[in-house]
């Protein structure tokens, strides 16, 4: 159970940042993490607790989603999703109506 939700995390973050260098410096930069530490859960070798997987958390919707299914909350995922949906729709229409006008 512990090798699949490493990988799990891994993948969601890779779905989320790439696989750059970048995505590196970001994990670290939202975790207060070492270098080492970010490589491993990008790889899958090991993977974030406590209060390293709350901060994933809070800037990777999808570490966050994966949070969810994983606790069996799966429904909230659909209503989140929806709403980031609208909020992605305001914004493109905000800049539609900007540059027709």
């Amino acid at each position: 159970m512990e090798q699949d939700f490493n990988r799990m995390v891994a993948v969601a973050l890779r779905n989320e940042l790439g696989e750059s260098r970048r995505s590196i410096k970001t994990v670290m930069n939202w975790t207060g993490t070492s270098e080492r530490t970010a490589k491993n859960w990008l790889s899958g070798s090991c993977g974030p607790t406590g209060h390293h997987l709350v901060e994933l958390a809070k800037h990777s919707d999808e570490v966050f989603d994966l949070f969810l299914v994983m606790s069996g909350r799966r429904p909230l995922i659909t209503t989140l999703s929806l709403v980031r949906l609208r909020a992605h729709l305001v914004e493109t229409v905000d800049r539609l109506d900007r540059h027709i006008v």
